[in-house]
């Protein structure tokens, strides 16, 4: 028998575990912002209040995500969709005024669009699987 002070305790194990791929899309994605403040001197103003907040909560978010809280990657997924919304309503509006594919400015929009799409999906998956537990 194992005393207590033995016993190894492992985080729960999920067939559909993703945490690691959420964290790692929130914090690129907290980058991309830091660089879209930089480049994207239209949303400027957004980027430096959603810069100094939103990377900050992002990163946080990220650093809490564990296969043991499930608030956390509700959290994930809402923050997730959010800004999936928001990247991508700046991306097609950016697209129908000037109607270029390769602006550097509107593909890093999409590119923040599609990082937090991923996350959001993967964070969805996630907390399918929690539930059943």
């Amino acid at each position: 028998m194992i005393s207590d002070a033995k016993k190894i305790t492992h985080a729960p194990r999920f067939l559909h575990y993703y945490g690691d791929v959420v964290r790692k899309h929130l914090f690129f994605a907290g980058f991309l912002v830091l660089i879209g403040a930089l480049i994207d001197s239209e949303l400027r103003p957004f980027y430096l209040f959603i810069g100094v907040f939103g990377v900050l909560v992002v990163t946080i978010l990220a650093g809490l995500t564990s296969p043991r809280n499930r608030s956390i990657m509700f959290a994930d997924m809402i923050i997730s969709a959010s800004m999936f919304l928001i990247f991508e309503y700046f991306a097609i509006d950016m697209y129908m005024r000037y109607e270029n594919f390769s602006d550097p400015v509107f593909l890093l929009r999409q590119a923040l669009s599609v990082v937090f799409l991923l996350t959001l999906y993967f964070s969805t998956k996630t907390l399918r699987e929690m539930k059943k537990e």
